[in-house]
């Protein structure tokens, strides 16, 4: 069977459209043994000399407003003191270069020429360096102080100041499975 260029193209534009929806990617993992019906209130761990503590102090109260606005619609409450609470909550970051290598080809004969020969082709290598951030937040039992949830996102880092709406959207995906079923 021969691919048409349209095809070809149609095949590029779909998985283009499709890179778009995937902008995040997000693991979790957590404690099986926990009963997570039996918390119901959480307060902040604080960090001594961690990279957080040299963010922005506006994009740290965001970060944190956000979360607990998403943790209030989870049912959870902040605790009136931190020995109260049930959970703890901290959160790390951390940003990596990398790099993207991709080969845009076009030419008269497709990559799949006609039968068992390959066409020629011409084409270019484009090389992009980018910013892959990482933010981990983990969930510890305050009382016997285990970890009992973590969520990590990976994503490529577009700004160093995004804008609330980026950062709901990121901590909605990231709390997405929490509290676990």
């Amino acid at each position: 069977m021969r691919l048409g260029i349209r095809h070809v193209v149609g095949a590029a534009c779909l998985l283009a459209l499709l890179a778009g929806y995937a902008w995040a990617s997000v693991t979790f993992d957590y404690d099986h043994a926990a009963d997570f019906s039996g918390y119901t209130t959480y307060a902040w761990m604080e960090r001594d000399n961690s990279v957080e503590s040299q963010f922005p102090e506006h994009l740290r109260l965001r970060l944190r407003r956000v979360t607990e606005d998403v943790l209030a619609e989870k049912g959870l409450d902040p605790a009136p003191a931190p020995p109260q609470a049930d959970l703890l909550l901290t959160y790390y970051f951390g940003a990596k270069d990398e790099l993207a290598v991709s080969f845009v080809s076009w030419g008269p004969y497709s990559p799949w020429g006609y039968g068992y020969w390959g066409g020629y082709n011409y084409g270019y290598t484009d090389v992009r360096k980018y910013k892959e951030g990482t933010l981990v937040l983990d969930i510890v039992d305050a009382h016997t102080h285990q970890l009992v949830w973590t969520g990590v996102m990976e994503k490529e880092v577009r700004s160093v100041n995004p804008s609330g709406k980026r950062i709901q959207k990121t901590i909605n995906k990231l709390l997405k499975n929490f509290p676990p079923k």
